[in-house]
């Protein structure tokens, strides 16, 4: 790094590289490894402060209260993937989030999903 020059992004603000977000780990410490298309979601009583969580991990919690995948995760706080994956399975353990099944991820289609399919058949 040159001599004079600053860890600071003039739009991004202080610069943070993801590796010190997941205290150097790149895999899971509970060994949970998370697909791009697990669909996770925050557990319905959660208390953040309690659970002494990062911001990073508030994020999640806060982008999970509906389901999400973990890339759509990722996306929304512009993190590598394997951070999100790492962060995520942090939170598993303490039960804050979890991972939906495959059946209660597909449960029922809505019904805007199911009128978009129909009108898509008929202009066939």
């Amino acid at each position: 790094m040159p001599a004079g020059s600053t860890w600071v992004d003039r739009d991004a603000g202080p610069v943070v590289r993801p590796y010190a977000l997941t205290g150097g780990r790149t895999q899971p410490v509970a060994g949970a490894i998370l697909d791009l298309i697990a669909v996770v979601v925050a557990a319905a009583r959660v208390d953040g402060e309690q659970l002494r969580l990062s911001p990073e991990h508030h994020r999640i919690l806060g982008l999970c209260r509906a389901p999400a995948t973990v890339a759509d995760v990722a996306s929304a706080i512009s993190l590598p993937v394997g951070v999100v994956r790492v962060l995520m399975a942090d939170l598993i353990p303490q039960g804050a989030i979890r991972v939906m099944t495959e059946r209660q991820a597909a449960a029922q289609p809505s019904a805007g999903q199911l009128t978009e399919v129909l009108n898509a058949l008929r202009s066939l």
